[in-house]
């Protein structure tokens, strides 16, 4: 009795285990989508969807069982390519070339049939559906306005705060020089006569003359010091009275002691001669 129910017990879960292999490989459904279901801010150019499914596809017998809806539910004309590298990659896109031209901020639904099938004739079994939205491109230009705009500015504050860094830099141009005075018209500006004019600018100019003066008196006149004498200040320094002699023999110390002492000599009997 133990045995046949242990026999039994082997066999059901052998079948149970051959059931799961054969479900597993014979298994067909979708695994990926790009863009993915619910997906926003999608790129309007090239639209159209990445589809990955779990086996392999033959061409000729799937490409009516895709579809490509927009918000109002018509279809829209679409390509489908099935790859020939990669297992189970389809691209359905729209078809441009028939002038299809994708719409801002709007929603776009891609059908796939349950009558789908993979080269084993196994069947999707159930439409799938992946809905995804094409970015808001007044918003994108909104944007991208605002941050020139903000670029821009930045660039005119900062070129206007250095053309005034520079103006405050440069020194100011000579003002315009005092025209010469000339007694008719100050006389004719004031009433009064050309002698008083007159006398009140020599006044002026008097005055004048003294602050410039006594500016001049009180700034310390610098005068350069002149050494008559080096040899007195710098030590190995002699006063040389004559040229040295040409021979290389001669300018040794000996000979140069010598020969100012002959000088010396030679100008204390001129100055006994003279007395």
């Amino acid at each position: 009795m133990k045995k046949t129910s242990l026999i039994a017990i082997l066999t059901l879960i052998m079948i149970m285990a051959a059931s799961v292999f054969c479900f597993a490989d014979g298994g067909f459904d979708l695994v990926s989508s790009y863009p993915e279901d619910g997906q926003a801010n999608t790129s309007m150019e090239n639209l159209g969807v990445k589809l990955q499914f779990s086996n392999a596809m033959d061409s000729t017998t799937n490409a009516d069982k895709f579809a490509i809806y927009d918000e109002d539910g018509k279809t829209i004309p679409i390509r489908v390519l099935f790859s020939d590298k990669e297992d189970g990659l389809v691209l359905v896109l729209a078809d441009t070339d028939q002038g299809f031209v994708a719409k801002n901020n709007s929603e776009y639904r891609v059908v796939i049939s349950g009558d789908l099938i993979d080269k084993e004739g196994n069947a999707l079994g159930a439409d799938k559906t992946v809905t995804f939205k094409t970015y808001n491109q007044r918003v994108n230009n909104m944007v991208n306005m605002a941050m020139m705009f903000v670029m821009f500015g930045g660039i005119m504050v900062l070129s206007l705060r250095q053309n005034n860094e520079k103006e405050e830099e440069e020194p100011k141009k000579d003002e315009p020089k005092e025209q010469a005075f000339n007694p008719y018209k100050e006389a004719k500006r004031t009433g009064k006569s050309i002698e008083e004019v007159k006398a009140e600018q020599a006044k002026k100019e008097a005055k004048e003359a003294k602050k410039k003066a006594r500016k001049a008196k009180k700034a310390p006149e610098q005068q350069e010091k002149k050494i008559e004498n080096c040899a007195e200040l710098l030590n190995n320094v002699y006063h040389v009275h004559a040229p040295a002699p040409v021979n290389k023999a001669d300018r040794s110390i000996e000979a140069l002691r010598a020969y100012r002492k002959a000088e010396k000599n030679s100008s204390k009997s001129k100055s006994t001669k003279k007395k």
